[in-house]
């Protein structure tokens, strides 16, 4: 938006009170640092459970009482039971049911990340032949492919003419994969470091005895080294994108009710990188949420090759660097395999990357397929346990929604069949099946809070939402946190320094209680000694930006101070989304606490910024009269374009219910950019108001059109 600074003065009644010029005002100083199926409340949790025999045949006769469920070792009473078989139910006592199409959609992504022509062929066949023949009206099939992120090549469709194409286009990529010869190289170069011509030297101030000898493992030290290197960084990396990939193909398929499932081909699987292994537990624990199964398929087929290989040979080599550390009695340069000694013995536990692709699918309710030629019979199963599974549920009984793991446990009452189920869940507080953004250790406390019947508040907090328009004239929002510094423990840990802790976090859920929106930090507290007097009079404030749909919503904000002792204090509003309008508007009235220079995170839709700067709200309305200070305040009048006459604004102030005067603003001199917005920037001094309860009101009337806004102030 164009910003055009206001220049005018006003009288109300017997009230001087002046809308000063935006450049004579003096802003209050803030702080210097600008720096699905598995529910966990009183609902049911549902799995979705495929049984078969010894020989690998569905079984389809068991009723209620043949099943125990157990979570976290305690028994738990079956509250509701099925037999869902392709478009029909079965119900305890044998009652067959038509199912509701809309209600029981099976979605089918399939994920393609395979180099190898071999493993591309395979995975074409198995994909082929899953999709054979017509699928059920109610099964909607998608193609994704994982390259250096995740690619969607097919959006979900039942047409099996569009999938077969797709299939072909995912699978016939011509890329080559030099790791076998990688992999031929190392093993010849550890090979020859371990021969008798070029084993350890005596020491590197004695000459070599053979120089070609001496050149060969010196170099062959240089190789594996960068081999390490380039291992590690490949790892960390592969890691990272099928984690992220993976995560995405998932994060919004709670949207839709009914079963789900993954079925990714890929070749022998991946590492989870350290440092990455809560985001791994997240779309496990997101899968289990959204009603979704991974089946993992290593489409190498059969191999006759270890899948411990790498492992073992990581365990060999730390093994061997730890005695070279401790038999050095020179002052030889550390390798880095001496170096990682204790990384190389980490990496050697998830070196058989297949063991990453059975726990994504067995804590998902899936299988792993591999170490077979023969797809057919795994894509026939697949298909059969999508169509034909019990549907049971059960009430967790949970007392604390601390973030644990609950493991399921199912049991059948014959010891001879196989029960295939989900492993168990997050215990998280109600409505988290919106979130998709792993959960972070600090904000399970927060979330514990919101759920509670009575909010705490053990220091200061608050909480606003204002509205404003778009370029498109959608409605966005702006979510203001305030937490008084002053409120929170700020310890001395040295003469010259204060330190303290802050964390967050802000949900916003709709009309369904699901969470659309969440925001959250954790924020270090560092202040140096002569500054903590101006600082503990300061607030932190956090604010952030964004659209939503039309519609009823409520955000709920809590903040954690961490520092000696966990204080939390959290609040709750109610939001209203109107849909896009482009007649006659006002925005909301912000209160203003200061005014800053726009920087590198500052983005061009943000409502609030105001020429080259952007303005920080006030949302504490309780002020202490004084004669020297002003109060800044900001609104934007939205003009109806279609319309030629001018708008104007007039502002209303009201005490306790009796209104005291009001006052025409001249928005002659100000004008509206091309969105037809007018911003509008002022003060008022607080010295002619006495103390009390003030309301203001903006009304901009443009021809028969009017909107008015609200703005409330008490003075101390």
């Amino acid at each position: 938006m164009k910003r055009t600074l206001v220049r005018n003065s006003w009288i109300i009644a017997t009230l001087i009170v002046l809308a000063l010029p935006a450049q004579a005002q003096t802003p209050p100083q803030s702080s210097p640092q600008s720096n699905s199926s598995i529910r966990t409340r009183s609902e049911a949790v549902l799995l979705d459970v495929v049984v078969r025999d010894k020989k690998g045949r569905l079984v389809t006769g068991l009723a209620s009482e043949d099943f125990q469920i157990f979570d976290n070792g305690e028994p738990r009473k079956i509250d509701s039971f099925r037999l869902v078989e392709g478009t029909e139910a079965t119900a305890t006592g044998g009652a067959k049911s038509k199912l509701d199409p809309l209600r029981q959609i099976r979605l089918v992504t399939m994920i393609f990340q395979c180099t190898n022509v071999g493993a591309q062929k395979l995975s074409r066949e198995a994909a082929l032949n899953f999709i054979k023949g017509d699928l059920p009206q109610n099964i909607y099939v998608s193609v994704m492919a994982i390259d250096h992120k995740l690619e969607v090549l097919q959006a979900f469709t039942n047409d099996t003419a569009l999938l077969r194409n797709t299939i072909e286009h995912a699978t016939r990529g011509s890329a080559t994969d030099f790791t076998a010869d990688s992999e031929r190289v190392r093993e010849q170069l550890e090979s020859s470091l371990n021969s008798p011509s070029t084993g350890p030297q005596s020491g590197p101030d004695q000459p070599p005895a053979n120089t070609a000898s001496f050149v060969e493992a010196q170099t062959a030290k240089m190789l594996l080294s960068m081999y390490d290197f380039i291992r590690e960084s490949a790892i960390r990396q592969t890691g990272q994108v099928n984690i992220s990939a993976l995560f995405n193909a998932i994060r919004e398929q709670y949207r839709l009710p009914g079963r789900k499932t993954v079925l990714y081909f890929t070749e022998g699987g991946f590492s989870v990188p350290q440092g990455m292994e809560a985001p791994f537990d997240n779309i496990i624990s997101t899968a289990n949420r959204s009603n979704v199964s991974f089946y993992t398929v290593d489409a190498r087929g059969l191999t006759l090759s270890n899948q411990n290989s790498a492992a073992i040979s990581d365990l060999n080599r730390a093994a061997a660097a730890s005695r070279s550390q401790t038999t050095r009695i020179t002052s030889e340069a550390v390798s880095r395999s001496e170096a990682n000694v204790t990384d190389l013995a980490i990496r050697s536990t998830r070196g058989n990357t297949q063991n990453t692709l059975a726990n994504l699918a067995e804590s998902t309710g899936g299988k792993l397929i591999a170490n077979t030629n023969d797809l057919k019979t795994p894509m026939k199963k697949l298909a059969e346990d999508i169509e034909t599974y019990y549907e049971i549920s059960y009430i967790p009984e949970i007392t604390s929604y601390d973030g644990s793991f609950h493991k399921i446990t199912v049991k059948t009452s014959s010891l001879d069949l196989g029960v295939q189920s989900r492993s168990g869940y997050f215990a998280l507080p109600p409505g988290m099946n919106g979130i998709a953004n792993p959960l972070h250790a600090y904000e399970v406390p927060l979330l514990n809070a919101l759920a509670s019947k009575e909010l705490p508040r053990d220091f200061p907090l608050q909480s606003a939402v204002m509205h404003f328009r778009g370029q498109k004239d959608q409605p966005i929002c702006v979510l203001a946190v305030d937490v008084p510094l002053e409120g929170l423990n700020l310890v001395q840990k040295r003469p010259e320094q204060w330190e303290g802790h802050l964390s967050y976090v802000a949900l916003v859920k709709n009309e369904k209680e699901e969470i659309v929106r969440k925001f959250q930090n954790e924020i270090p507290i560092s202040i140096p000694g002569d500054k903590i007097k101006a600082v503990k009079t300061s607030h932190f404030t956090y604010a952030e930006h964004f659209e939503l749909p039309p519609g009823h919503y409520s955000v709920e904000s809590a903040a954690l101070d961490s520092e000696n002792e966990n204080r939390i204090s959290a609040r709750k509003i109610s939001l209203f989304i109107p849909p896009p309008s482009s007649t006659l508007g006002l925005s909301s009235v912000v209160l203003v606490r200061r005014i800053k220079d726009k920087d590198a995170s500052t983005t061009a839709d943000n409502p609030l910024i105001y020429g080259s700067q952007v303005i920080w709200p006030e949302l504490q309305t309780v002020v202490k009269q004084d004669s020297s200070a002003n109060l800044p305040f900001y609104l934007v009048v939205y003009e109806n374009k279609s319309s030629t006459l001018n708008p104007k604004l007039t502002l209303e102030i009201s005490k306790d219910g009796l209104t005291l005067g009001q006052k025409l603003l001249d928005l002659a001199q100000l004008h509206a950019d091309q969105e037809g917005c007018i911003p509008y920037l002022g003060t008022f001094p607080l010295a002619s108001l006495s103390t009390g309860h003030y309301t203001l009101r903006f009304v901009v009337q443009q021809g028969p059109e009017t909107a008015e806004e609200f703005a409330s102030l008490t003075i101390q």
